[in-house]
């Protein structure tokens, strides 16, 4: 089961990159050039929003990952015999994207440690990723205004 939750594992984050990278390819290629009307700091906002979307969906890529495993009847998720809800999944992803963790750990099966961990490095780097790419735009407006200080049209 090891080798069947690592390769579903890396599919879950080839597709976490690819919704990554396209969400912000099409802020940064499409939607920012052509808002040319608004001021800058809404593109800092939709540049934001659109990291925020694209974290909250990938978080419920993993959440949805889990919950199908439970439903395999294999041996993955929660110990317990009770079966938990979408939301507590859900929950538990959205703390393992974050690396803020689950704190009950003996509670998981071996798999669902795995996978966790590997969200855990998926969003750790998806994360610094958004923060890059909200400095470049910060950047990009905060150059605007300088040039705009000193006279210059922009």
């Amino acid at each position: 089961m090891f080798f069947v939750t690592l390769l579903f594992g890396t599919i879950l984050v080839l597709v976490a990159i690819g919704i990554h990278y396209e969400a912000l390819r099409l802020v940064a290629s499409y939607l920012l050039p052509r808002m040319d009307v608004v001021p800058r700091r809404a593109h800092v906002m939709v540049g934001v929003c659109a990291c925020m979307l694209a974290h909250t969906i990938e978080i419920w890529m993993f959440a949805i990952a889990y919950w199908l495993m439970s439903w395999t009847g294999v041996t993955f998720g929660f110990s317990d015999d009770y079966r938990r809800s979408f939301v507590d999944y859900l929950n538990f992803s959205a703390e393992s994207y974050t690396s803020l963790g689950f704190g009950d750990a003996e509670l998981l099966s071996p798999d669902m440690r795995l996978l966790a961990g590997i969200e855990a490095l998926t969003g750790l780097v998806l994360i610094a990723w958004s923060a890059s790419f909200t400095y470049y735009v910060m950047a990009q407006y905060w150059n605007e205004r300088r040039h705009r200080g000193k006279g210059h049209e922009s």
